[in-house]
């Protein structure tokens, strides 16, 4: 059997050559200077490779006097146990094993909501979960998650859908705290929350 097209010509074949895919485009991390406002600390975003799972994020608060040492503030745990506040005074990157992979600068942020004396306990290395400064209690309102990793003969929870929360929600929604406080810009809760694993 046939067909009459009346008269009109088949439709062209497919072009040989495909089109590639756009790959999904890298956010763009805050425009940062390299010099703060006078008595502005940067603060940048920590990342440790965390591979096969996600990477741990932390905020590292800069010294006015080195590079490397300085504030790093993160919720610490796993999603099976839970996670805590933790801050690390004075803490010295270039003595440490705990070495970040990439340092992100995310915003200088105003002298006026810290207390560099007391946030680097006076140039003395130390754990603390509490805060001491205006900077670090924004941050404190976000609580740190709890066990989201449900254990495989936990009856009550069997079936149950289970979202994961970790040390980068716990970051994202500080962000979104500090933003609240006026002490980010918006566009840096924008940027954490898109590159989120």
């Amino acid at each position: 059997m046939s067909f009459s097209t009346g008269g009109v010509p088949p439709p062209p074949p497919p072009p040989l050559v495909q089109r590639v895919p756009t790959p999904p485009s890298v956010p763009t991390p805050p425009t940062v200077p390299s010099k703060g406002p006078p008595g502005a600390f940067l603060v940048e975003l920590m990342i440790y490779n965390g591979s096969p799972f996600k990477d741990h994020w932390a905020y590292f608060v800069r010294s006015h006097t080195e590079d490397d040492i300085g504030v790093k503030i993160h919720a610490t745990g796993d999603v099976r146990n839970g996670f805590k506040f933790e801050v690390k005074r004075s803490h010295d990157l270039a003595n440490t094993s705990d070495i970040p992979t990439k340092r992100v600068p995310l915003q200088w942020v105003d002298a006026k909501h810290f207390d560099e004396g007391a946030m680097l306990n006076w140039g003395v290395e130390k754990v603390d979960e509490k805060p001491v400064c205006g900077f670090e209690a924004s941050a404190y309102q976000a609580k740190a998650p709890g066990k989201t990793l449900n254990a495989a003969d936990d009856k009550d929870t069997s079936g149950k859908k289970v979202t994961l929360e970790d040390c980068q929600t716990w970051l994202v929604e500080a962000a979104g705290y500090l933003v609240q406080d006026r002490m980010f810009g918006p566009e840096v809760a924008t940027y954490l929350h898109t590159i989120e694993q």
